[in-house]
């Protein structure tokens, strides 16, 4: 009876971690001390939860190959850096989200990393809704509302999967439903309060997903039909875009991008990069180097101490890591997401859709945000290292399944 109370106990307490640090990672505001003494708190107790789970944990942590070795990548990119210590600080702080990820995807199965995400996004949308009601100073500005959060993008990013998230277990959980719609209801709301039309078109392309649910439990003849269908119709949107590249780009995307001051700066960000192609210039590092202190005094930023960001998370990459870098997570994010599709196709789990959506939503809003991909303080970064171990390790699975089938059947 102790052992199982306290096995509970423990259970309970590594519940209300994850959540803790999950909605910390989120880019919760809060005042400096706070800050500096959760960021210090992490290490020690993400150290623990990954001693608890020491067994299984390192076979999982090894299950993303393009994946290890984009981390490899990056702890030898201390060896040409140009500044040793912020790469240092980097590492350490990736380390930690992928010690996190790993520990999430060990400890919990995809419907229970689901189940943790719906608490972390509730409470994210109460607090922020409570929050802009009681304290609007805090909790509102100018451009509109940012909730617990720094800025109305990163409210914005969290209630899109927020409202994702929601939906699927409305329909997955129709007993509580209710609760679901609510949840729903809240997060779209907040997008709209924030202005943030992003978030807005995310939500968009993701819930127009969702019938792929349906579509792989469809009889053979039928989804073949379908897919051919929404074959024809991706073809014809490419086409149309590919066929007016120049006026999206010029004339609607460009001006969008020059309003913003982001065209300088990516201009002469590429053109830095392209200097140290292969290998950048270190994790974390770029910034604080001679070609990123010209791009600061050269745009509207102008030198800053506490350094800078691209506003994309692919450049942000391409300039700490190189193409080896950019090409290595490509490689990983391509293999995760088609094995979220196969393992879709072959369970028919509404959790793979989630995979789906989720990896498609990183890879989106990665074009306007360096928050994204892995970033060394990053609830995303630590979701996707767990989407893809906890998809590698069912894909193992199902294929270890389907082989065991296979031997039956030639025995028998």
């Amino acid at each position: 009876m102790n052992n199982q109370l306290m096995n509970r106990w423990v259970r309970n307490l590594e519940f209300g971690v994850s959540v803790i640090w999950l909605l910390y990672f989120m880019g919760v505001k809060l005042p400096s001390p706070f800050t500096t003494l959760l960021n210090a708190l992490s290490y020690p107790i993400i150290a623990i939860l990954v001693i608890l789970r020491w067994k299984r944990l390192p076979y999982v942590a090894t299950r993303d190959i393009p994946l290890l070795l984009f981390i490899g990548t990056t702890l030898a990119s201390v060896l040409w850096s140009g500044n040793q210590n912020m790469t240092l600080k980097g590492i350490g702080g990736l380390l930690r989200m992928l010690m996190f990820g790993a520990y999430f995807a060990t400890r919990y199965s995809i419907k229970e990393q689901m189940k943790i995400l719906s608490w972390v996004f509730g409470i994210a949308a109460i607090l922020s809704l409570a929050l802009a009601l009681v304290i609007p100073s805090y909790g509102i500005d100018k451009e509109g509302w940012t909730g617990i959060f720094p800025y109305k993008n990163f409210l914005g990013y969290t209630m899109s999967l927020a409202a994702i998230l929601f939906l699927l277990t409305a329909f997955k959980e129709r007993s509580q439903n209710w609760f679901a719609w609510i949840g729903f209801g809240l997060a779209v709301s907040l997008i709209m309060l924030a202005h943030s039309s992003g978030s807005l078109v995310n939500i968009l392309l993701l819930v127009s997903l969702i019938p792929l649910y349906q579509l792989v439990k469809q009889h053979y003849k039928l989804r073949v039909i379908f897919l051919g269908i929404v074959c024809v119709l991706v073809g014809g949107t490419a086409l149309f875009i590919l066929g007016n590249l120049e006026t999206i780009l010029v004339d609607i995307l460009g001006k969008s991008l020059e309003l913003n001051g982001r065209t300088p700066i990516w201009t002469l960000a590429i053109e830095k990069g392209m200097e140290k192609l292969w290998l950048g210039y270190g994790y974390n590092a770029f910034w604080s180097s001679d070609a990123g202190i010209y791009i600061m005094i050269n745009t509207w930023s102008g030198l800053r101490e506490t350094g800078f960001n691209s506003h994309n998370s692919y450049l942000e990459l391409f300039l700490n890591l190189g193409f080896i870098g950019l090409f290595l997570y490509a490689i990983s994010l391509v293999i995760v997401f088609i094995k979220a599709v196969i393992l879709l196709r072959s369970t028919q789990q509404i959790e793979f859709i989630w995979h789906i959506q989720l990896l498609i939503f990183l890879s989106v809003a990665s074009m306007a945000d360096t928050n994204f991909i892995m970033s060394a303080a990053s609830s995303y970064c630590c979701i996707y290292i767990s989407t893809s171990l906890s998809t590698a390790i069912e894909f193992e699975r199902i294929r270890r399944k389907s082989n065991l089938k296979k031997l039956y059947a030639h025995s028998g």
